[in-house]
């Protein structure tokens, strides 16, 4: 299916796109357990999980700039291994867009209600109509969607900033830290932060929608994980300093910001509201691309593929994609939809860092805008990290996501079948 797409995005929105994917509502609950696993080693933590990120998105940067279609891994991964394991990527891509955008839907009004307890008991309601107007938002445009991710990347930015300037200048050199930070726990720290960079590769995936998408992503890419273990490690650095006891508050950056000045907490809550919210918006943007991509290369029906004539954006992906987030958002547990968040997204790290590889030897002459030192060194660690990984995943993760998976190639197998079958007109 041929493309048809505005290109409209610019480095900077698309770099905006890739932080805010990552930056979400996490961090105002992850600086707790860090400190709490790795004691006074948790700044390091982020180090160590940020260069693995890195790693795995270098791997993405050196594929990103061969193509300019839109699907992001998937399009790597056919191209290196073919037509099959390029739908198992896109289908447990998109699944882990849409598990997430239902967990941060549920989070997000969490907040919310704290800071109005009156819409308590108008939960999916709220829910409901806060994804229908992302969709309507992507409905009229990329360009108005990838606005509304601008102005929410920015705007949860702001308390975390304040956090950052007020906790470096804050420092008393406390010993009371030592007293709660145990430590003892710096693999499973790595382990929990390597989750927390997760989104970056929203920045690939609206390659087609892309003034110069080669040059584009892979300085999206970089960027994003250097910025954001930077901004992890002053974030640990700020709060520890605010909040002594960080590892024992059940919202550690909401107790940091109280210790900030009066109005502090009501700062921080509504800086959870923004980032959450923005995070929506970013996996709105992505995630019916994602569908949209599958259905253009006939892994499933066509329609899904469909693009309007006036706005020239997946309409058909976007509704579907919303409303199935809906769906999930209301009738299932945060808890169950990040189980299949979580797997399925190492397993689309990993086989990208193994279509490089391949790449490398089947396409060697291939234009490559960014291409990685030493040889295939770089992906081959990655993919070994990846597979690590997945190693320490709970045998119930890995359970939901292999049942996803087989679900999904049931459909592409239905969808080639039906494709193959012989019209009867009568």
């Amino acid at each position: 299916m041929e493309e048809n797409l505005k290109k409209v995005l610019r480095t900077p929105e698309v770099l905006l796109i890739g932080i805010n994917g990552v930056v979400g509502g996490g961090i105002f609950l992850l600086p707790g357990q860090v400190a709490k696993l790795a004691g006074h080693n948790a700044v390091w933590a982020y180090l160590v999980a940020g260069i693995i990120a890195i790693l795995i998105g270098l791997s993405f940067a050196e594929a990103s700039s061969m193509f300019t279609k839109t699907g992001g891994a998937m399009v790597y991964t056919e191209a290196a291994m073919g037509k099959t394991v390029s739908f198992t990527v896109g289908w447990m891509s998109w699944l882990t867009y849409v598990a997430g955008w239902a967990a941060l839907s549920n989070g997000f009004f969490s907040y919310l209600s704290s800071l109005f307890p009156v819409i308590a008991p108008y939960k999916n309601i709220i829910i409901i109509v806060v994804i229908g107007l992302l969709c309507l938002l992507n409905t009229f445009g990329v360009r108005r969607g990838s606005g509304a991710i601008v102005f929410f990347s920015i705007a949860k930015l702001i308390p975390l900033l304040l956090l950052i300037v007020i906790g470096l200048i804050h420092f008393t050199g406390s010993p009371g830290a030592a007293s709660v930070m145990t430590g003892g726990g710096f693999g499973k720290a790595v382990l929990v932060l390597i989750f927390a960079y997760g989104g970056f590769e929203m920045a690939t995936i609206p390659a087609g929608e892309m003034v110069n998408p080669r040059k584009t992503v892979s300085v999206a890419v970089i960027g994003t994980l250097v910025g954001v273990t930077l901004f992890y490690m002053l974030i640990q650095i700020a709060a520890t300093h605010l909040d002594p006891a960080l590892a024992t508050a059940k919202a550690p950056l909401a107790a940091a910001g109280k210790a900030m000045f009066a109005g502090g907490l009501t700062v921080m809550t509504v800086g959870a509201v923004l980032s959450i919210f923005g995070t929506k918006s970013g996996v709105a943007l992505a995630a019916p691309r994602q569908l949209y991509a599958i259905a253009r290369d006939g892994g499933l029906p066509g329609v899904f593929g469909f693009i309007s004539e006036g706005q020239k954006t997946p309409v058909v992906a976007i509704w579907t994609t919303g409303i199935l987030v809906m769906i999930a958002a209301t009738t299932g547990t945060f808890n169950t939809l990040v189980l299949l968040n979580v797997a399925a997204r190492v397993y689309e790290y990993l086989l990208v860092c193994v279509s490089v590889i391949v790449l490398r030897f089947k396409d060697k002459n291939a234009e490559r805008p960014f291409r990685l030192p030493f040889g295939i060194l770089i992906p081959v660690v990655a993919g070994i990290l990846c597979i690590w990984l997945l190693a320490q995943e709970a045998g119930q993760q890995l359970g939901v996501a292999l049942i996803a998976l087989v679900i999904g190639l049931v459909l592409y197998v239905l969808t080639k079948v039906i494709g193959r079958q012989p019209s009867t007109g009568r």
